[in-house]
């Protein structure tokens, strides 16, 4: 009987360490690692999940300006509605509104995405327009790169909205003192 034989051991993953201004790999060890990820193409969907779509449709609409597109209405086999997808003015991708189940429970409190507005400015506006429709909102807070204003959906989960930094995140400092947490 032939005796078993073994595939030799991978050469190990080049070590990782960073460059301490920009906190990122050094191109010549990404350069080395094996199969190295294509890259990605964009932002295809966000995913919130709520007790009722109707509810959630139309806070979604009062509160983010969003679009209900119907053509893609999610049904199970029965024909029961359980998922509908959103155009967001300024987004790329589409969000997907989809009935909490097993599957997909609920998760108050969870941030599943942050919204990227352009600047102070923008973000004051953002405040007074949640706080004429009447949405649950947190102050503008001071963070490490910017500043943010989270909004809670009725099904308490929140939604961030953050000004983009000035001349984009290669060039933005990273502060960890005076951030609001």
């Amino acid at each position: 009987m032939p005796e078993p034989t073994s595939d030799p051991a991978p050469d190990p993953a080049p070590e990782l360490t960073s460059d301490r201004a920009t906190g990122l790999a050094p191109e010549s060890v990404l350069e080395r690692m094996p199969g190295r990820a294509p890259q990605v193409s964009g932002l295809h969907h966000v995913t919130f999940v709520v007790t009722q779509l109707d509810p959630a449709i139309e806070w979604f609409a009062r509160v983010l300006g969003a679009q209900h597109v119907t053509r893609f209405d999610h049904h199970d086999e029965t024909g029961v509605l359980f998922g509908v997808i959103l155009e967001l003015t300024g987004f790329a991708g589409m969000v997907e509104l989809r009935v909490a189940t097993a599957e997909y429970p609920l998760r108050p409190g969870y941030d599943p995405v942050t919204f990227e507005v352009a600047d102070d400015e923008a973000l004051a506006g953002w405040l007074r327009h949640v706080e004429r429709v009447g949405a649950a909102h947190s102050p503008i807070k001071q963070r490490r790169t910017g500043r943010s204003l989270e909004i809670r959906t009725p099904d308490d989960t929140i939604i961030r909205l953050f000004t983009a930094p000035a001349g984009g995140f290669d060039e933005v400092p990273f502060q960890e003192t005076h951030v609001d947490h």
